[in-house]
């Protein structure tokens, strides 16, 4: 007989309930969401989608989302939320939005642009995650399993960004939880495994949690750091190159966002 485990998505919400005053309709989300951690990108997405910030979760649960906003893009809802970063508060946020009515779930952010070609500010379409993590094993995946991302949405993100950029690169992405414990060797091995990007585990446990609910997919990534190349605060150095790319990123994901739901 399987255990129940001592904590869910549900109880949390029924306790939010009870201390609010608030129903569940209060703390539903947008059946689109996407999940970034720029606030360059937050305040391009709330020009486009007139968001509004929502307090949702984060008063009663530590792993509630830092902020929570809400629009319409193009007459599509939209909810954006802006996670801790790292695999354990992602799926803690995963599992809660789609409890409370995510159905398609996009991951916008950047990444360590790790591939043969791949330069600063250039874009990232991941097709696969892999490498180990502390959070997924717990959802019953093996260390060495690859995670195949929704091909739809992978194929829609290419398409869409060919037409507004050329310096993109399709193909896997490893996690890689300590950030100062990477080596070159490591690199040039995961170069041979078609690898051309490296972040902190997150794209592994969202890719693993919505597959397991059957929850639509996909995410897009700028490279702001090159671990062969040395480190480049891009975001202070080349500002204005740096806004442009965010901004085409988010235009890219609401273009993709809006095929999805044309469909």
């Amino acid at each position: 007989m399987k255990e129940e485990f001592c904590l869910s998505s549900k109880d949390v919400i029924q306790a939010a309930m009870e201390v609010s005053n608030k129903n569940m309709k209060d703390f539903k989300v947008d059946p689109n969401v996407m999940i970034i951690f720029s606030d360059g990108l937050l305040s391009y997405l709330k020009e486009k989608a007139n968001l509004e910030e929502s307090e949702w979760l984060l008063p009663f649960h530590p792993y509630g989302g830092e902020k929570l906003f809400r629009g319409k893009y193009e007459n599509i809802p939209l909810t954006i939320i802006l996670p801790q970063m790292g695999g354990s508060p992602m799926a803690s946020v995963s599992e809660d939005l789609i409890f409370c009515g995510a159905k398609i779930i996009l991951l916008v952010c950047g990444s360590w642009g790790i591939g043969d070609n791949v330069k600063l500010l250039d874009y990232i379409i991941p097709t696969h995650g892999l490498g180990p993590d502390g959070t997924t094993i717990h959802y019953g995946r093996e260390p060495s399993e690859e995670i195949e991302l929704d091909k739809e949405i992978v194929n829609i993100f290419i398409e869409e960004t060919k037409k507004r950029a050329e310096n993109y690169h399709i193909g896997k992405n490893f996690s890689k939880e300590a950030f100062y414990q990477i080596n070159k060797h490591e690199i040039f091995e995961l170069q041979k495994k078609g690898c051309i990007s490296m972040e902190n585990g997150e794209l592994n446990v969202l890719a693993t949690i919505c597959k397991q609910r059957k929850v639509k997919f996909g995410a897009i990534f700028y490279s702001y750091y090159n671990p062969l190349e040395g480190w480049n605060v891009s975001w202070i150095q080349e500002k204005e190159t740096y806004k442009v790319c965010v901004n085409n990123e988010g235009e890219i994901a609401l273009a993709t966002m809006l095929r999805l739901n044309k469909q």
